[in-house]
Protein backbone atom coordinates (compact mmCIF):
# COMPACT_ATOMS: atom_id res chain seq x y z
CA UNK A 1 0.00 0.00 0.00
CA UNK A 2 2.53 2.14 1.00
CA UNK A 3 4.34 1.70 -2.55
CA UNK A 4 0.97 2.79 -4.03
CA UNK A 5 0.86 5.94 -2.26
CA UNK A 6 4.34 6.70 -3.41
CA UNK A 7 3.60 6.39 -6.52
CA UNK A 8 0.52 8.32 -6.96
CA UNK A 9 2.24 11.50 -5.04
CA UNK A 10 5.55 10.76 -8.02
CA UNK A 11 2.91 10.95 -10.28
CA UNK A 12 1.47 14.35 -9.01
CA UNK A 13 5.12 15.81 -8.66
CA UNK A 14 5.56 14.62 -12.27
CA UNK A 15 2.06 16.68 -13.25
CA UNK A 16 3.13 19.79 -11.19
CA UNK A 17 6.32 19.88 -13.50
CA UNK A 18 4.76 19.63 -16.84
CA UNK A 19 2.17 22.42 -15.74
CA UNK A 20 5.01 24.66 -15.01
CA UNK A 21 6.55 24.82 -18.14
CA UNK A 22 8.89 22.26 -17.75
CA UNK A 23 9.02 20.16 -20.94
CA UNK A 24 10.68 16.77 -20.80
CA UNK A 25 11.57 14.08 -24.06
CA UNK A 26 10.50 10.73 -24.20
CA UNK A 27 11.72 8.50 -26.29
CA UNK A 28 10.48 5.39 -27.11
CA UNK A 29 11.48 2.14 -29.31
CA UNK A 30 10.11 -0.79 -29.90
CA UNK A 31 12.20 -3.81 -31.64
CA UNK A 32 10.19 -7.19 -33.30
CA UNK A 33 12.42 -10.29 -34.55
CA UNK A 34 10.77 -12.55 -37.08
CA UNK A 35 12.11 -15.68 -39.24
CA UNK A 36 10.58 -17.11 -41.77
CA UNK A 37 11.41 -19.80 -44.10
CA UNK A 38 9.78 -20.48 -47.28
CA UNK A 39 9.86 -24.47 -48.41
CA UNK A 40 10.10 -23.98 -52.45
CA UNK A 41 13.21 -21.94 -52.64
CA UNK A 42 15.06 -22.36 -49.03
CA UNK A 43 15.23 -18.86 -48.88
CA UNK A 44 15.36 -17.81 -44.65
CA UNK A 45 15.41 -14.85 -43.26
CA UNK A 46 15.21 -12.79 -40.03
CA UNK A 47 13.43 -9.47 -40.34
CA UNK A 48 14.65 -6.80 -38.04
CA UNK A 49 12.51 -3.81 -37.54
CA UNK A 50 13.30 -0.95 -35.26
CA UNK A 51 10.00 1.63 -34.86
CA UNK A 52 11.83 4.18 -33.07
CA UNK A 53 9.16 7.54 -32.49
CA UNK A 54 11.22 11.01 -33.24
CA UNK A 55 12.10 13.03 -30.63
CA UNK A 56 11.29 16.65 -29.69
CA UNK A 57 14.69 17.74 -30.45
CA UNK A 58 14.03 16.64 -34.10
CA UNK A 59 16.52 13.77 -34.66
CA UNK A 60 15.68 11.48 -37.22
CA UNK A 61 13.77 8.12 -36.49
CA UNK A 62 16.58 5.02 -36.70
CA UNK A 63 15.02 2.27 -39.24
CA UNK A 64 16.16 -1.10 -40.78
CA UNK A 65 15.40 -1.39 -44.83
CA UNK A 66 16.91 -4.41 -47.17
CA UNK A 67 17.59 -4.11 -50.72
CA UNK A 68 17.86 -7.21 -52.88
CA UNK A 69 18.68 -7.72 -56.86
CA UNK A 70 20.84 -9.86 -59.04
CA UNK A 71 23.29 -7.52 -60.01
CA UNK A 72 27.01 -7.37 -58.75
CA UNK A 73 27.03 -7.66 -54.97
CA UNK A 74 30.64 -6.22 -54.68
CA UNK A 75 29.27 -3.35 -56.32
CA UNK A 76 25.70 -3.09 -54.28
CA UNK A 77 27.79 -3.01 -51.08
CA UNK A 78 29.58 -0.33 -51.60
CA UNK A 79 26.91 1.68 -52.98
CA UNK A 80 24.83 0.85 -49.14
CA UNK A 81 27.50 1.49 -47.42
CA UNK A 82 28.38 5.08 -48.44
CA UNK A 83 24.26 5.33 -48.34
CA UNK A 84 24.48 4.49 -44.84
CA UNK A 85 27.09 6.69 -44.13
CA UNK A 86 25.13 9.82 -45.87
CA UNK A 87 22.47 9.03 -43.73
CA UNK A 88 23.58 7.28 -40.56
CA UNK A 89 19.84 6.49 -39.19
CA UNK A 90 19.12 4.33 -41.84
CA UNK A 91 20.55 0.71 -41.80
CA UNK A 92 20.45 -1.22 -45.19
CA UNK A 93 20.64 -4.97 -45.00
CA UNK A 94 21.71 -6.19 -48.27
CA UNK A 95 19.59 -9.66 -49.15
CA UNK A 96 21.48 -11.69 -50.71
CA UNK A 97 19.12 -15.35 -50.01
CA UNK A 98 16.90 -14.71 -52.96
CA UNK A 99 18.57 -16.22 -55.85
CA UNK A 100 18.26 -16.38 -59.78
CA UNK A 101 18.28 -14.10 -62.02
CA UNK A 102 15.36 -11.92 -64.54
CA UNK A 103 12.11 -13.78 -64.08
CA UNK A 104 13.45 -16.78 -61.68
CA UNK A 105 14.76 -13.92 -59.10
CA UNK A 106 10.68 -12.69 -59.20
CA UNK A 107 9.54 -16.25 -58.80
CA UNK A 108 11.75 -16.34 -55.73
CA UNK A 109 10.29 -12.87 -55.07
CA UNK A 110 7.01 -14.39 -54.90
CA UNK A 111 7.70 -17.07 -52.89
CA UNK A 112 8.91 -14.46 -49.97
CA UNK A 113 6.13 -12.42 -50.79
CA UNK A 114 3.85 -15.06 -49.46
CA UNK A 115 6.40 -16.15 -46.43
CA UNK A 116 5.90 -12.53 -45.29
CA UNK A 117 9.82 -11.65 -46.13
CA UNK A 118 10.08 -9.03 -48.67
CA UNK A 119 12.89 -7.06 -48.75
CA UNK A 120 11.98 -3.68 -49.03
CA UNK A 121 13.64 -2.43 -51.76
CA UNK A 122 14.07 -4.80 -54.79
CA UNK A 123 14.38 -5.49 -58.13
CA UNK A 124 11.97 -6.94 -60.18
CA UNK A 125 11.96 -8.25 -64.42
CA UNK A 126 8.14 -7.76 -65.01
CA UNK A 127 6.75 -4.67 -63.04
CA UNK A 128 2.65 -6.25 -64.20
CA UNK A 129 4.00 -9.47 -62.11
CA UNK A 130 5.12 -7.55 -59.14
CA UNK A 131 1.83 -5.60 -59.33
CA UNK A 132 -0.71 -8.26 -59.86
CA UNK A 133 1.16 -10.35 -57.08
CA UNK A 134 0.31 -7.64 -54.41
CA UNK A 135 4.08 -7.04 -54.13
CA UNK A 136 4.93 -3.21 -55.04
CA UNK A 137 4.21 -0.03 -53.63
CA UNK A 138 2.56 3.13 -55.12
CA UNK A 139 5.49 5.53 -54.82
CA UNK A 140 3.72 8.93 -57.04
CA UNK A 141 4.08 10.80 -53.81
CA UNK A 142 7.79 10.34 -53.86
CA UNK A 143 8.52 10.75 -57.33
CA UNK A 144 6.23 13.50 -57.79
CA UNK A 145 7.94 15.73 -55.23
CA UNK A 146 11.55 14.74 -56.10
CA UNK A 147 13.16 16.91 -58.61
CA UNK A 148 15.54 14.95 -60.18
CA UNK A 149 12.63 12.94 -61.64
CA UNK A 150 12.57 15.90 -64.03
CA UNK A 151 15.33 14.96 -65.27
CA UNK A 152 14.55 11.46 -66.34
CA UNK A 153 14.98 10.93 -70.23
CA UNK A 154 11.02 11.52 -71.12
CA UNK A 155 10.61 8.29 -72.63
CA UNK A 156 11.63 6.33 -70.32
CA UNK A 157 9.73 8.66 -67.15
CA UNK A 158 6.53 7.75 -68.47
CA UNK A 159 7.49 3.79 -68.12
CA UNK A 160 6.13 2.00 -64.68
CA UNK A 161 3.37 3.80 -64.11
CA UNK A 162 -0.41 1.73 -63.89
CA UNK A 163 -3.08 4.67 -64.79
CA UNK A 164 -2.08 7.58 -63.07
CA UNK A 165 0.23 5.26 -60.12
CA UNK A 166 3.60 4.81 -60.37
CA UNK A 167 4.55 1.52 -58.57
CA UNK A 168 8.45 1.48 -60.27
CA UNK A 169 11.06 3.69 -60.73
CA UNK A 170 13.35 2.79 -63.95
CA UNK A 171 17.17 2.51 -62.93
CA UNK A 172 18.94 1.48 -65.88
CA UNK A 173 18.98 1.11 -69.78
CA UNK A 174 20.83 -1.42 -71.90
CA UNK A 175 21.69 -0.54 -75.66
CA UNK A 176 20.61 -3.20 -77.69
CA UNK A 177 22.74 -3.07 -80.57
CA UNK A 178 24.65 -5.00 -83.23
CA UNK A 179 28.13 -7.04 -82.79
CA UNK A 180 30.03 -7.01 -85.52
CA UNK A 181 32.66 -9.69 -86.09
CA UNK A 182 35.44 -7.61 -87.57
CA UNK A 183 38.05 -10.21 -88.11
CA UNK A 184 35.41 -11.81 -90.34
CA UNK A 185 34.64 -9.46 -92.71
CA UNK A 186 38.10 -8.10 -93.00
CA UNK A 187 39.21 -11.91 -94.18
CA UNK A 188 36.27 -11.64 -97.24
CA UNK A 189 37.72 -8.12 -97.82
CA UNK A 190 34.13 -6.37 -96.80
CA UNK A 191 34.54 -2.51 -95.68
CA UNK A 192 33.26 -2.00 -92.13
CA UNK A 193 30.02 0.10 -91.85
CA UNK A 194 29.75 3.36 -90.77
CA UNK A 195 27.90 4.29 -86.97
CA UNK A 196 25.63 6.05 -88.51
CA UNK A 197 24.18 3.15 -90.46
CA UNK A 198 21.28 2.42 -91.31
CA UNK A 199 18.75 -0.66 -91.61
CA UNK A 200 18.84 -0.62 -95.28
CA UNK A 201 22.57 -0.89 -95.43
CA UNK A 202 22.79 -3.07 -92.77
CA UNK A 203 20.39 -5.88 -94.74
CA UNK A 204 22.91 -5.34 -97.50
CA UNK A 205 25.77 -6.57 -95.51
CA UNK A 206 23.94 -9.53 -93.81
CA UNK A 207 23.13 -10.69 -97.30
CA UNK A 208 26.65 -10.23 -98.77
CA UNK A 209 27.98 -11.84 -95.83
CA UNK A 210 26.25 -14.87 -96.47
CA UNK A 211 26.68 -15.13 -100.53
CA UNK A 212 30.75 -15.08 -99.92
CA UNK A 213 30.66 -17.25 -97.15
CA UNK A 214 27.95 -19.52 -97.70
CA UNK A 215 30.41 -22.42 -98.24
CA UNK A 216 32.67 -21.89 -95.49
CA UNK A 217 29.08 -22.21 -93.65
CA UNK A 218 29.10 -18.66 -92.60
CA UNK A 219 25.44 -16.54 -92.27
CA UNK A 220 24.76 -13.24 -92.47
CA UNK A 221 22.83 -12.55 -88.75
CA UNK A 222 22.27 -14.30 -85.25
CA UNK A 223 19.05 -12.99 -84.55
CA UNK A 224 17.17 -11.83 -81.30
CA UNK A 225 16.70 -14.81 -79.19
CA UNK A 226 16.00 -17.22 -82.47
CA UNK A 227 14.21 -14.32 -84.46
CA UNK A 228 15.09 -11.11 -86.14
CA UNK A 229 12.97 -7.81 -84.41
CA UNK A 230 12.41 -5.82 -86.97
CA UNK A 231 8.99 -5.13 -86.62
CA UNK A 232 9.89 -3.76 -83.15
CA UNK A 233 12.23 -1.95 -84.17
CA UNK A 234 12.71 -0.21 -88.06
CA UNK A 235 9.21 1.21 -87.61
CA UNK A 236 10.15 3.68 -84.90
CA UNK A 237 13.70 4.51 -87.25
CA UNK A 238 11.16 6.11 -89.71
CA UNK A 239 9.46 8.05 -87.43
CA UNK A 240 9.92 10.25 -84.40
CA UNK A 241 6.36 9.80 -82.62
CA UNK A 242 6.65 6.26 -82.79
CA UNK A 243 8.30 3.86 -80.48
CA UNK A 244 9.01 0.10 -79.62
CA UNK A 245 7.02 -2.14 -81.63
CA UNK A 246 4.89 0.91 -82.79
CA UNK A 247 3.90 1.93 -79.30
CA UNK A 248 2.68 5.42 -79.64
CA UNK A 249 2.02 6.09 -76.22
CA UNK A 250 -1.84 4.80 -76.11
CA UNK A 251 -1.86 1.97 -78.52
CA UNK A 252 0.32 -0.14 -81.18
CA UNK A 253 -0.18 0.08 -84.69
CA UNK A 254 0.38 -2.99 -86.11
CA UNK A 255 -1.35 -2.70 -89.76
CA UNK A 256 0.92 0.17 -90.17
CA UNK A 257 2.70 -0.24 -94.14
CA UNK A 258 6.01 0.07 -91.51
CA UNK A 259 4.70 -2.91 -89.27
CA UNK A 260 3.52 -5.26 -92.05
CA UNK A 261 6.93 -4.48 -94.11
CA UNK A 262 9.47 -4.89 -91.66
CA UNK A 263 7.94 -8.28 -90.41
CA UNK A 264 7.57 -9.23 -93.97
CA UNK A 265 10.94 -8.24 -94.63
CA UNK A 266 12.07 -10.96 -91.65
CA UNK A 267 10.40 -13.57 -92.96
CA UNK A 268 12.48 -12.94 -96.34
CA UNK A 269 15.86 -12.88 -94.55
CA UNK A 270 14.34 -16.49 -92.76
CA UNK A 271 13.39 -18.09 -96.28
CA UNK A 272 16.75 -16.94 -97.81
CA UNK A 273 18.62 -18.30 -95.04
CA UNK A 274 20.85 -15.19 -94.37
CA UNK A 275 19.78 -15.91 -90.69
CA UNK A 276 21.82 -18.17 -88.55
CA UNK A 277 19.69 -21.88 -88.67
CA UNK A 278 22.22 -24.01 -88.97
CA UNK A 279 20.68 -27.53 -90.77
CA UNK A 280 21.42 -31.06 -89.22
CA UNK A 281 23.99 -31.85 -91.61
CA UNK A 282 25.46 -28.64 -91.26
CA UNK A 283 26.00 -28.83 -87.66
CA UNK A 284 27.62 -32.61 -88.46
CA UNK A 285 29.88 -30.80 -90.24
CA UNK A 286 31.26 -27.42 -88.12
CA UNK A 287 30.59 -30.03 -84.93
CA UNK A 288 29.21 -29.10 -81.10
CA UNK A 289 29.86 -24.94 -81.41
CA UNK A 290 28.52 -22.01 -80.73
CA UNK A 291 28.84 -20.45 -84.21
CA UNK A 292 28.79 -17.20 -83.67
CA UNK A 293 31.41 -17.43 -80.52
CA UNK A 294 33.30 -19.40 -83.32
CA UNK A 295 33.38 -16.95 -85.83
CA UNK A 296 30.94 -17.92 -88.39
CA UNK A 297 28.56 -15.47 -88.46
CA UNK A 298 28.83 -12.07 -89.25
CA UNK A 299 26.24 -9.89 -87.42
CA UNK A 300 24.81 -10.22 -83.86
CA UNK A 301 21.65 -8.22 -82.51
CA UNK A 302 21.79 -8.35 -78.96
CA UNK A 303 22.15 -6.54 -76.03
CA UNK A 304 25.23 -4.43 -73.74
CA UNK A 305 24.74 -7.18 -70.84
CA UNK A 306 26.70 -9.20 -73.57
CA UNK A 307 29.61 -7.27 -74.05
CA UNK A 308 31.93 -9.63 -71.93
CA UNK A 309 31.80 -11.51 -75.89
CA UNK A 310 34.05 -9.12 -77.16
CA UNK A 311 37.00 -9.94 -75.02
CA UNK A 312 36.39 -13.60 -74.07
CA UNK A 313 35.90 -14.20 -78.78
CA UNK A 314 39.30 -12.53 -78.85
CA UNK A 315 40.92 -14.14 -75.92
CA UNK A 316 39.39 -17.58 -77.21
CA UNK A 317 39.73 -17.37 -80.78
CA UNK A 318 41.40 -14.50 -82.11
CA UNK A 319 38.64 -13.13 -82.90
CA UNK A 320 38.26 -8.94 -83.25
CA UNK A 321 34.54 -8.19 -82.63
CA UNK A 322 32.65 -4.28 -81.96
CA UNK A 323 29.68 -3.20 -80.98
CA UNK A 324 27.88 -1.06 -83.23
CA UNK A 325 24.68 1.02 -82.96
CA UNK A 326 21.11 0.00 -84.04
CA UNK A 327 21.06 0.89 -87.67
CA UNK A 328 18.39 4.17 -88.05
CA UNK A 329 16.08 4.85 -90.56
CA UNK A 330 14.42 8.44 -92.31
CA UNK A 331 13.55 9.71 -89.11
CA UNK A 332 17.05 9.27 -87.79
CA UNK A 333 19.06 6.97 -85.22
CA UNK A 334 16.98 5.81 -82.35
CA UNK A 335 18.37 2.90 -79.97
CA UNK A 336 16.07 0.18 -78.73
CA UNK A 337 16.82 0.22 -75.17
CA UNK A 338 15.90 -2.26 -72.77
CA UNK A 339 15.31 -1.41 -69.30
CA UNK A 340 15.55 -2.35 -65.83
CA UNK A 341 13.21 -1.58 -62.67
CA UNK A 342 13.56 -1.15 -58.82
CA UNK A 343 10.38 -1.41 -56.46
CA UNK A 344 9.25 -1.09 -53.27
CA UNK A 345 7.53 -3.08 -51.32
CA UNK A 346 4.12 -2.90 -50.39
CA UNK A 347 5.44 -5.07 -46.73
CA UNK A 348 7.85 -2.20 -45.95
CA UNK A 349 7.24 0.15 -42.82
CA UNK A 350 9.80 2.48 -44.20
CA UNK A 351 8.43 3.99 -47.69
CA UNK A 352 10.23 7.01 -47.35
CA UNK A 353 13.46 5.93 -46.77
CA UNK A 354 12.72 2.65 -48.72
CA UNK A 355 12.18 5.60 -52.01
CA UNK A 356 15.57 6.93 -50.77
CA UNK A 357 17.33 3.83 -51.25
CA UNK A 358 15.37 3.07 -54.13
CA UNK A 359 16.83 6.44 -55.99
CA UNK A 360 20.38 5.71 -55.01
CA UNK A 361 20.70 2.47 -56.43
CA UNK A 362 19.16 3.40 -59.45
CA UNK A 363 18.93 6.68 -61.17
CA UNK A 364 20.60 8.59 -58.52
CA UNK A 365 23.05 11.10 -59.45
CA UNK A 366 25.05 10.47 -56.17
CA UNK A 367 24.76 6.52 -56.51
CA UNK A 368 25.81 6.69 -59.98
CA UNK A 369 28.97 8.67 -59.42
CA UNK A 370 29.87 6.52 -56.76
CA UNK A 371 29.04 3.08 -58.92
CA UNK A 372 31.40 4.84 -61.67
CA UNK A 373 34.20 5.44 -59.10
CA UNK A 374 33.80 1.50 -57.89
CA UNK A 375 34.12 0.34 -60.85
CA UNK A 376 37.42 2.57 -61.90
CA UNK A 377 38.80 1.65 -58.61
CA UNK A 378 38.62 -2.32 -59.76
CA UNK A 379 39.90 -1.57 -63.15
CA UNK A 380 36.43 -2.20 -65.46
CA UNK A 381 37.19 -0.99 -68.89
CA UNK A 382 33.23 -1.20 -70.29
CA UNK A 383 30.00 -0.26 -68.74
CA UNK A 384 27.01 -3.04 -69.32
CA UNK A 385 23.89 -0.26 -68.20
CA UNK A 386 23.71 3.45 -68.41
CA UNK A 387 22.27 5.82 -66.26
CA UNK A 388 18.59 7.32 -67.33
CA UNK A 389 19.10 10.53 -66.65
CA UNK A 390 20.40 14.02 -67.89
CA UNK A 391 23.02 14.18 -65.24
CA UNK A 392 26.13 16.12 -67.23
CA UNK A 393 28.59 15.02 -64.03
CA UNK A 394 27.69 11.07 -64.60
CA UNK A 395 27.68 10.97 -68.34
CA UNK A 396 31.34 12.57 -67.99
CA UNK A 397 32.26 10.00 -65.92
CA UNK A 398 30.77 7.50 -68.43
CA UNK A 399 32.74 8.05 -71.47
CA UNK A 400 35.55 7.04 -69.51
CA UNK A 401 34.20 3.39 -69.89
CA UNK A 402 33.43 4.54 -73.83
CA UNK A 403 36.62 3.66 -75.40
CA UNK A 404 37.48 0.31 -75.22
CA UNK A 405 34.83 -1.45 -77.66
CA UNK A 406 34.64 -0.40 -80.85
CA UNK A 407 31.26 1.76 -81.78
CA UNK A 408 30.63 2.00 -77.77
CA UNK A 409 31.14 5.63 -77.81
CA UNK A 410 29.27 6.07 -81.03
CA UNK A 411 26.26 3.81 -78.89
CA UNK A 412 26.42 5.83 -75.94
CA UNK A 413 26.26 9.08 -77.52
CA UNK A 414 22.53 8.19 -79.31
CA UNK A 415 21.08 7.58 -75.70
CA UNK A 416 19.32 10.42 -75.27
CA UNK A 417 17.70 9.50 -77.62
CA UNK A 418 16.74 5.74 -77.11
CA UNK A 419 13.58 4.45 -77.23
CA UNK A 420 12.67 1.79 -74.71
CA UNK A 421 11.38 -1.50 -75.02
CA UNK A 422 8.07 -2.52 -73.58
CA UNK A 423 8.01 -5.83 -72.17
CA UNK A 424 8.70 -5.21 -68.71
CA UNK A 425 6.42 -2.24 -67.76
CA UNK A 426 3.42 -1.93 -69.99
CA UNK A 427 0.63 -4.04 -68.41
CA UNK A 428 -1.37 -6.53 -70.73
CA UNK A 429 1.83 -6.86 -73.06
CA UNK A 430 2.90 -10.14 -71.42
CA UNK A 431 -0.65 -11.60 -71.45
CA UNK A 432 -0.85 -10.49 -75.30
CA UNK A 433 2.05 -12.42 -76.00
CA UNK A 434 0.57 -15.75 -74.24
CA UNK A 435 -2.67 -15.15 -76.34
CA UNK A 436 -0.56 -15.02 -79.67
CA UNK A 437 1.57 -18.18 -78.55
CA UNK A 438 -1.52 -20.23 -77.08
CA UNK A 439 -2.80 -23.59 -79.00
CA UNK A 440 -5.92 -22.23 -79.84
CA UNK A 441 -4.22 -19.50 -81.95
CA UNK A 442 -1.23 -21.01 -83.13
CA UNK A 443 0.50 -18.34 -84.44
CA UNK A 444 4.11 -19.07 -84.28
CA UNK A 445 3.79 -22.64 -85.99
CA UNK A 446 1.07 -21.12 -88.85
CA UNK A 447 3.52 -17.97 -89.73
CA UNK A 448 6.72 -20.16 -89.82
CA UNK A 449 4.72 -22.78 -92.10
CA UNK A 450 3.75 -19.67 -94.28
CA UNK A 451 -0.45 -20.07 -93.93
CA UNK A 452 -1.04 -17.06 -92.13
CA UNK A 453 0.49 -13.57 -93.90
CA UNK A 454 1.19 -10.18 -92.00
CA UNK A 455 -1.19 -8.80 -93.62
CA UNK A 456 -3.78 -10.99 -92.45
CA UNK A 457 -2.91 -11.47 -89.07
CA UNK A 458 -1.31 -8.11 -88.31
CA UNK A 459 -5.19 -6.30 -87.88
CA UNK A 460 -6.21 -9.37 -85.70
CA UNK A 461 -3.05 -8.66 -83.53
CA UNK A 462 -3.43 -4.72 -83.39
CA UNK A 463 -7.49 -5.33 -82.05
CA UNK A 464 -6.25 -7.91 -79.72
CA UNK A 465 -2.99 -6.31 -78.08
CA UNK A 466 -4.91 -2.84 -77.87
CA UNK A 467 -7.88 -4.06 -76.07
CA UNK A 468 -5.87 -5.89 -73.82
CA UNK A 469 -3.57 -3.28 -73.17
CA UNK A 470 -6.66 -0.49 -72.23
CA UNK A 471 -8.58 -3.39 -69.88
CA UNK A 472 -5.00 -4.02 -68.42
CA UNK A 473 -4.72 -0.13 -67.63
CA UNK A 474 -7.92 0.53 -66.99
CA UNK A 475 -8.36 -1.95 -64.42
CA UNK A 476 -5.32 -0.53 -62.56
CA UNK A 477 -6.85 3.42 -62.57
Amino acid sequence: MKKLFSLFIFILLIISIVSCGVTTTTQTTTTQTTTSTTQSTGISTTQTSTNTTQSTTGEPQEVTISYADWGNQEINQILINAFMEKYPHITVELRTDIGGTGAAFTGNLINAMVAGVLPDVFAIDNVPTGYYNGMLLDVSEYWDNDPDTQLVYENIANTGIFGDKRYALPSFQFIKGIYINISLLEAYNIPLPEKDWNYTEFIALAREIRQVGRNDYVYGIDPWYGQLDFETTFPMQDDVNVGYNTWDGTRFNFTSDAWISAYNLKLNLMEERVVANYTEEELAVIGDIWPWFEGLVGLKIDGSWNLWMVDDMFSANGLEVGFWPYPGGSAGQFPPTILDFLVVSSLTQHPEEAYMLAKWMSFGKEGWLLRLEAMKARGDLYLDRYPIADYPEVWEEVNYFSYYIEGLAENIALLPQGKPDTDKWLPGYKQFWEWVGNEENDYWRRINDGLVSPEVFASEWEYQINMMIQAAIEGNE
